[in-house]
């Protein structure tokens, strides 16, 4: 269950951001339908959104990040998803302040409220999943290493160069008790159609999830960023035993560029 919610969280790497003009501001707001697709079967079965606000967090300027996924009323019948995941981050630089999840997926629940100590070089954590019971923890953490949602914002925001085709980069990232390595692999820009909003200019990327060790099999998800100075997820896919659960986008607000990746030239 764990792999399932880090999965779903990637719709919300070792280059950490430094101080630098982020591709977001406050009031950016991005939706997103997720489907299921098996052979000719494919139906939207949830709805996934990522907001940002600004505020002052422990007297640092920080942004506040949520991320929200909800299985449509129809799909709840037979597998009921919520996934609410929170992060608040420096704005300066991104680094992680604190990280919370609340999680429901077909019966098994799990919340975690991370607290990133620095100083200490811990997150001190407070964690409840599985059968283990409530759990608090420290939990070694070094720089460059995120939540799943600091996460996705740091590659937003990284150079040019991590884009180009070919690059790759090993980055980690801390969920329940465990250290999470992704490796991430740019297959360049590519032109994609994205589902009822035509064709788009994307940054294709492949990452592999895999706990403690370099990872050398197949690639768990691909992702699409748009091609222009917002870097916004346009599309995502990932491969299940049976058939693959795909995101489109299918909205978005309060963007801090104009939307500039649309193949004919358009802009909104």
């Amino acid at each position: 269950m764990r792999r399932a919610l880090v999965i779903l969280a990637f719709f919300f790497f070792s280059w950490a951001a430094t101080a630098q003009e982020h591709p977001f501001m406050e009031g950016e707001e991005v939706r997103y339908s997720v489907m299921y697709k098996w052979g000719a079967l494919n139906t939207e079965v949830g709805m996934a959104v990522i907001g940002v606000d600004s505020l002052r967090f422990r007297e640092e300027q920080a942004y506040h990040i949520a991320g929200i996924v909800k299985s449509a009323p129809f799909f709840d019948r037979f597998y009921k998803i919520r996934e609410d995941l929170q992060s608040w981050v420096r704005a300066e630089d991104l680094r992680p302040l604190r990280f919370t999840r609340n999680t429901y997926e077909g019966g098994y629940t799990a919340t975690n409220d991370f607290n990133y100590n620095w100083d200490k070089g811990v997150i001190e954590a407070d964690i409840n999943f599985g059968n283990k019971g409530e759990q608090h923890l420290e939990i070694p953490v070094k720089e460059g290493e995120y939540d799943l949602i600091s996460l996705i914002f740091n590659i937003r925001s990284l150079p040019e160069s991590a884009f180009r085709k070919g690059a790759t980069t090993l980055v980690r990232f801390a969920i329940d008790d465990a250290v999470f390595d992704v490796h991430i692999r740019a297959y360049g820009e590519e032109v994609i159609k994205v589902r009822k909003m035509g064709k788009m200019k994307g940054l294709h990327l492949a990452c592999s999830v895999v706990q403690g060790a370099l990872f050398e099999g197949d690639e768990d998800l691909h992702l699409w960023l748009s091609a222009d100075e917002n870097r916004i997820i346009l599309a995502a896919r990932v491969p299940l035993k049976v058939g693959a659960v795909q995101a489109w986008l299918s909205g978005y607000s309060g963007l801090k560029y104009p939307f500039e990746a649309y193949a004919d030239g358009r802009k909104r």
